[in-house]
């Protein structure tokens, strides 16, 4: 197993469908872009067959500084998650 960047899934999906890879970049950078967009309106993106992707807040806490001991005020966050589907479709 190994790490699978965007360059080498645009390749794929590139000889996969018999298009330039130039265009499967366009159309891979609009996915992630409408996934982002959708994301942090608040909105879930469900794939079937693939998986989903929301937004997840985290509150604000107090933490400690690993250098000091002392304690801090961490920030409410959001953040993207992914929970991938249990049924593949194909």
């Amino acid at each position: 197993m190994g790490t699978v960047n965007k360059g080498e899934i645009i390749r794929q999906v590139a000889e996969k469908t018999s298009a330039p890879q130039a265009r499967t970049k366009e159309m891979l950078d609009a996915f992630l872009d409408a996934v982002t967009s959708h994301a942090e309106a608040g909105d879930t993106v469900n794939l079937i067959g693939f998986g989903r992707f929301s937004v997840k807040a985290r509150a604000a806490r107090t933490g400690r500084n690993p250098g000091t001991g002392l304690p801090i005020e961490i920030a409410e966050s959001r953040t993207l998650t992914f929970k991938a589907s249990k049924n593949k479709t194909t």
